[in-house]
Parts: C-alpha cells; structure tokens; sequence
C-alpha cells in the first residue's frame, strides 16, 4: 500500500514493550509517528512518558513534522496495592493512541470511550 492510499494503524502489544526502558518506547512510538502512522499502544503510556513524548515531540517540530495528538484511554492506579503490581510488572489497563497532527483531526474522550477522527 502506498502512503497517499489511506492511513496505517500500527497496534503495538504491551507484550513487545515490556523490556524496554521509556526512552526506547518513546524513541519507537516517534519514529512511527513521523512516518506518518497512528500508533495504539495496548497499555496507556504513564503520566510522566506522555509528558516525555511531548517534550521530546517538541524538539522535533519542523515544516515536515508539525507534531502529535496523544490520548490515553484508563488511568494510572491510585491505590497502593495496584501500583505494587504496575511496579512488578503487572499490565496497566487502558491504551493510548498517538498520531501525526496532520492526520488526526479530533479526539473525544468519554469515561467509556475514545473517539479519533483521522483524514489526510
């Protein structure tokens, strides 16, 4: 498929992130995005990576990347007990979705839902 017929998703598993640190998801979730594709992340991203990829998304604005739209869909756990199973490694629910400005026109968000409008 060509890039002018329509827009790629890439559906990336909390399993193929699991073993790297932040900075190299971030490093992959950027790179995809700048190549032009919607990227859904299985797990949110936390608090603190979304915080990183928009910094990191700001040093690389230029005329050909104008930047992202990023959404998470669940939250961070608020109880002890569930933040000692994110700590050991446990699966974070939600997911997050990221895309190229340029694509993503829209993004809702509801307590149960989360609505992305793309087009080129």
């Amino acid at each position: 498929m060509s890039k002018d017929e329509g827009i790629q998703i890439e559906f990336v598993s909390a399993k193929s992130l699991s073993g790297k640190t932040s900075d190299e998801k971030l490093k992959a979730v950027l790179v995809a995005v700048k190549k032009g594709k919607i990227v859904v992340l299985e797990a949110a991203l936390s608090r603190q990576e979304e915080k990183e990829l928009i910094k990191k998304t700001m040093e690389s604005v230029s005329d050909d990347f104008p930047g992202i739209e990023i959404s998470s869909f669940g939250e961070e756990p608020e109880d002890m007990r569930a933040q000692l199973i994110k700590f050991l490694g446990g699966k974070t629910a939600g997911l997050t979705v990221i895309g190229p400005s340029t694509l993503v026109k829209q993004v809702k968000r509801d307590p149960g839902r989360l609505n992305l409008f793309a087009s080129k």
